[in-house]
């Protein structure tokens, strides 16, 4: 009777360790595929603050394809970052990389960084 207890536990170990490998691969590749949420995370970030920051930039991205007067500007964005996202106010290298970041991202984000980038937004932090 012995011997079986062992057996199942010995079994439940291996499982234990299979789960906490796959836990662990399946966190990796979640940060690859969602550097911005990584990013907002280790910053600290809510669950709602990342959901409001993808909103947030959901709606730059809408209003740098518009253009026109919908253009959005840095001044701007800014100030709507540092409310849904208080970790923002005054720690420029946030902003920075939070920008940087965007590249990594899904394309709507790819452009905005390109417009990020083209109107020199991370320098005016």
């Amino acid at each position: 009777m012995a011997d079986d207890h062992e057996i199942r536990i010995a079994a439940l170990e291996a499982k234990v360790e299979l789960l906490e490998a796959l836990m662990n691969a399946s966190l990796r590749l979640s940060a690859a595929d969602k550097p911005l949420s990584t990013l907002l995370t280790r910053f600290g970030a809510s669950e709602a603050e990342i959901l409001a920051v993808h909103a947030l930039l959901d709606d730059v991205a809408r209003r740098v394809q518009l253009g026109g007067m919908y253009t959005p500007s840095f001044a701007g964005f800014l100030s709507d970052l540092v409310k849904v996202c208080p970790v923002a106010k005054n720690d420029r290298d946030f902003v920075v990389v939070l920008l940087d970041t965007l590249k990594l991202e899904r394309p709507a984000y790819q452009e905005l960084h390109a417009f990020a980038t083209a109107r020199g937004w991370p320098d005016r932090t």
